[in-house]
C-alpha cells in the first residue's frame, strides 16, 4: 500500500479509470494518501467525510468532489449505505499534439499545478462529468473519443464561470506527506512520537497537536487504524497465523492486535479471514 498512488491506471492509449466501492473487496475507506492524477467522486448513496489537505468535509448523495493533483487526502463512510465513483485521469491526457491558444493559457497552467479544481463540481460542470462516468459504464462505440470532448467541455466551462481556484506548494502539506511515509516505512516497527517527531523535524511536544490538527484523529488512533489495515490485507492474501501477523504490522501481542481489530472492524480476526471477498 504506497500512500503516494504512482501505479498506471488503463492503459497508456486510454488511461482513464471507473472505480465504484464499497464492492466485494473494498469497503468506502480509503487512508491518506495521494496521487499525480485527478480524482473525482461522486456520491452515489449516503454520506461520506473527506479530509482534504487538514480540512474535513462532508458530502451528500449527488455531489461531486475534485481531489486535485498532490493533495493529501482521505475519505470513510457516515452511513452504512454509503457509495461512490471515483473517476480518474491524468490531465495531460487531454493535451494535443499541436500547442494552440486555449492549450496553453488553461490546460497547460492546470497540468503545472498553478490552478486547480474547485472542491465541488455544479450545473454543466457537474452533468458533462457525470455524462462521462455513464460513458465508462456503458461503453458504447467511440465512448473514449467522447469521454474526452466532456472533460474539455468540462474545463471550458469553470473556466468561463472563473471557477478555477489558485493552488499554493503548502509548506505543512509537504510535512503531512513526510509523516505519512514515515508510517508507511515503519509501522511494523516500534514508533513512539519522540521518534517520529525527530525523524519529521517537529517538536516531540507540539507533534500530538499538529498531528490531531491536520489528521482529524490522534496519532496513537490513526497508527492503529494502519496496522490494522495492512493485517486486513495479509488475512486476505496469505496464510499466516493471525499470531505471525499480529507481530509483523505491529502490535506487541496477539491479543492486542485481536482487541483491536475487532474496535476497529466490528469483528475478530478469524471471522474476517472466514469471509468471502
Amino acid at each position: 500500500m504506497n500512500m503516494y498512488e504512482n501505479c498506471s491506471r488503463g492503459c497508456d492509449a486510454y488511461p482513464i479509470v471507473l472505480y465504484h466501492i464499497p464492492n466485494e473487496q473494498y469497503p468506502l475507506s480509503t487512508p491518506f494518501h495521494w496521487q499525480d492524477d485527478l480524482e473525482i467522486l461522486h456520491i452515489t448513496n449516503g454520506e461520506i467525510t473527506l479530509s482534504l489537505d487538514g480540512k474535513m468535509y462532508q458530502s451528500h448523495a449527488g455531489e461531486v468532489v475534485c481531489i486535485n493533483p498532490g493533495q493529501l487526502h482521505s475519505f470513510h463512510s457516515n452511513t452504512p449505505d454509503a457509495s461512490c465513483d471515483i473517476f480518474i485521469f491524468p490531465l495531460k491526457h487531454l493535451l494535443f499534439t499541436h500547442e494552440d491558444h486555449d492549450q496553453e493559457n488553461l490546460l497547460r497552467p492546470l497540468i503545472e499545478g498553478q490552478y486547480g479544481f474547485p472542491l465541488y463540481l455544479k450545473n454543466s460542470a457537474k452533468q458533462r462529468l457525470l455524462q462521462a462516468i455513464h460513458l465508462q459504464k456503458e461503453q458504447p462505440v467511440a465512448y473514449e473519443m467522447q469521454t474526452k470532448a466532456l472533460l474539455l467541455q468540462m474545463i471550458a466551462y469553470i473556466s468561463q464561470q472563473n471557477a478555477f481556484i489558485l493552488l499554493h506548494s503548502a509548506k505543512k502539506n509537504d510535512t503531512c506527506k513526510e509523516i505519512i511515509l514515515y508510517i508507511q516505512q515503519h509501522y511494523a516497527e516500534d514508533l513512539p512520537i519522540l521518534r517520529i517527531a525527530t525523524a519529521v523535524g517537529i517538536s516531540p511536544t507540539y507533534f500530538s497537536t499538529y498531528f490531531t490538527e491536520h489528521f482529524g484523529q490522534t496519532f496513537s488512533a490513526y497508527l492503529c487504524s494502519f496496522r490494522i489495515n495492512r493485517a486486513c490485507a495479509l488475512l486476505k492474501s496469505t496464510s499466516q497465523s493471525v499470531a505471525e501477523i499480529a507481530l509483523s504490522v505491529g502490535f506487541g501481542s496477539e491479543s492486542h492486535f485481536i482487541r483491536n481489530f475487532h474496535k476497529i472492524t466490528g469483528m475478530t480476526p478469524f471471522v474476517y479471514r472466514r469471509r468471502k471477498y
